[in-house]
């Protein structure tokens, strides 16, 4: 690339960043928005620091209920993602990440904790529609939220569907394709539609061991702090 067209980059990442910046309710250092990016009710986006947020993203904030939408440090939300707070919220905890074409509804509120890894093209509901009535269109019939919470150090496969009221256990891996309508426990493998545990993480702690603790670790250590980026 020439120099002057490098130069010309810079400038317009540098401007673009700050234009942002001037928009958000929080915005930390080190991040990276690219171009194309949609932020709107940008005043109830908060971004940690080394926030990357990749092409075409989405983020809506249209709701009063606190956080808004909360990402947290080096999170990482890739290209065409839509993350939509609909009245509820969205948090994401420190490094984690969110694959290219995923979809947040966080009607009800969404949590996700920390390490947290989600792949391309996965969906998290927390809103559904009452269709108890027949001589009524459904779209007339009220609408029913309840939360989702992913928990610390969970890794969903491609094309994995949350819906609503669901709780996702510290450290669990659902396998591609998975829809998941009732809640996983720790450290638990699940998959299918609708899916279902089928193992437990070699090394798991036991059930008994307190929910902060990492597996295999004395429990008078304290947890290992995160360290280097997530893949």
């Amino acid at each position: 690339m020439p120099v002057p067209l490098q130069l010309l980059r810079k400038f317009l990442d540098r401007l673009r960043l700050g234009w942002h910046r001037a928009r958000l309710g929080a915005m930390g250092v080190g991040c990276h928005l690219e171009a194309g990016i949609s932020l709107q009710y940008p005043g109830r986006i908060r971004l940690g620091d080394g926030v990357g947020i990749g092409r075409n993203a989405t983020l809506r904030a249209n709701t009063q209920a606190d956080p808004g939408i909360a990402l947290g440090d080096r999170v990482a939300i890739n290209d065409a993602v839509v993350i939509n707070a609909n009245r509820g919220f969205v948090r994401l905890g420190e490094r984690s990440w969110l694959g290219p074409f995923c979809l947040v509804y966080g009607n009800g509120g969404v949590t996700i904790g920390r390490n947290v890894l989600i792949a391309g093209h996965s969906s998290i509901n927390t809103v559904s529609h009452a269709a108890e009535r027949c001589d009524v269109p459904i779209n007339d019939q009220p609408v029913l939220t309840d939360p989702v919470v992913i928990e610390d150090d969970c890794w969903l496969g491609l094309n994995v569907v949350v819906l609503q009221g669901v709780t996702i256990g510290r450290g669990c891996i659902i396998g591609a394709g998975a829809v998941v309508t009732r809640s996983i426990p720790p450290w638990s493998i699940a998959v299918g539609v609708p899916a279902r545990v089928v193992g437990r993480r070699e090394g798991a702690p036991p059930p008994d061991q307190p929910p902060n603790q990492p597996p295999n670790q004395p429990p008078d250590q304290p947890p290992d702090q995160p360290v280097g980026e997530a893949e």
